[in-house]
């Protein structure tokens, strides 16, 4: 009978094991982890979709219960969020597709993306998983940085875009709002001062945060020609965190302890977010990046085709990716030593906010020009 259970249990002991002495408030989150491991062949085998938590931000949130969602799987549903307006989502997805659907080929190439991560990525010139899916990411994208403070963009636009400069400012700048909220949340659990995490992330500084439009267009392709195809390949966000708005059709999938991909539900008027690999880094592991993907659709939907718009907060450029300096902090150099081997930091190496985006930027595009 417990033939089944013995590996998962075995993982389960040894992540258990490992996060010993860990602060209560974070406790649930290693629990449920312990348990997702255990019963993952039983339960997992007919498990079709995620639980993931949603708070109603209408009100002002309770600090842990953002920390302690934050803390399960790295992904958290917004509900009700004044910033940025509904209004405001849907006249970015309305340009986007405008942008996507309307513009040349010959505009799109002239603002092609640069190595500062900026412009058009076209179909296939993304491979976010180059392991296992080397022929590129079927997708489109346009990456934005934040715009000057009297709301100019920093990069050349194409017409369609550049006729929206007002929306999309508004926009990235609503974006980095909401996002200095959560990370007042994360400050107060691990009681550090308000501002620890925000004055690390000015908007007005040389940083390197981006609003990227997506485009997945309709996948009609035959059964025997959808191996090896992928809409986003297997990956982890790069920086601090993740707001992404999605409208009513699906495809992003959550990888759990165990290998196993679950579908991740689609929440109207919801904001997405999730850690990125930089957060899980400087809070050594206690707001963990989860890998996730866009799959393929099947049926009626392979011939839809799927908008997002991500943004991607990072840090103040010079910022140096140094220890935090948490109170009472029980944590063993074991756990801390897991982190740096897991995202292959040397454990006295010096790095900024830059550096860690370089390095990790570099093998994901197949090719970029200079600005």
């Amino acid at each position: 009978m417990f033939g089944e259970f013995s590996a998962p249990m075995a993982g389960a002991r040894t992540m258990c094991a490992s996060w010993r002495g860990r602060d209560p408030v974070h406790s649930w989150h290693y629990l449920k982890l312990c348990l997702l491991q255990t019963i993952s062949r039983p339960l997992l085998f007919w498990m079709a979709s995620l639980d993931i938590p949603s708070i109603d931000f209408s009100k002002r949130p309770d600090s842990k219960d953002v920390s302690v969602a934050m803390a399960n799987l790295g992904f958290l549903f917004i509900k009700n969020a004044d910033v940025p307006s509904q209004d405001l989502v849907r006249d970015m997805f309305t340009l986007s597709k405008e942008f996507f659907e309307g513009e040349s080929l010959e505009e799109k190439e002239k603002v092609s993306v640069t190595v500062q991560n900026r412009g058009w990525i076209g179909n296939r010139q993304e491979a976010l998983d180059t392991g296992g899916h080397p022929k590129g990411d079927l997708k489109e994208a346009f990456n934005l940085s934040k715009f000057t403070a009297d709301g100019q963009p920093m990069q050349p636009l194409p017409p369609t875009l550049s006729k929206h400069v007002k929306t999309i400012s508004a926009f990235m700048q609503s974006c980095h709002e909401l996002s200095m909220r959560l990370l007042e949340c994360f400050a107060q659990t691990l009681q550090l001062p308000n501002d620890y995490f925000t004055s690390r992330h000015v908007y007005d500084s040389q940083q390197s945060s981006i609003l990227r439009l997506l485009y997945y267009p309709p996948s009609n392709i035959s059964e025997d020609q959808r191996q090896g195809e992928i809409r986003a390949g297997a990956h982890s966000d790069y920086g601090s965190l993740t707001l992404l708005f999605q409208k009513s059709l699906g495809g992003l999938q959550l990888q759990l302890p165990n290998g196993k991909w679950l579908d991740a539900p689609v929440v109207d008027d919801a904001v997405l977010v999730n850690i990125g690999d930089l957060f899980d880094f400087w809070s050594g592991g206690r707001y963990p990046s989860t890998v996730h993907r866009v799959a393929l659709p099947t049926g009626p939907e392979a011939s839809q085709a799927r908008y997002s718009i991500a943004y991607f907060l990072h840090p103040t450029d010079d910022v140096l990716l140094s220890r935090i300096p948490i109170k009472d902090d029980k944590e063993d150099q074991h756990a801390r030593n897991s982190v740096y081997e897991r995202f292959g930091v040397d454990a006295d190496e010096k790095m900024t906010a830059r550096e860690w985006l370089d390095r990790r930027l570099a093998p994901t595009y197949k090719s970029r020009k200079e600005e």
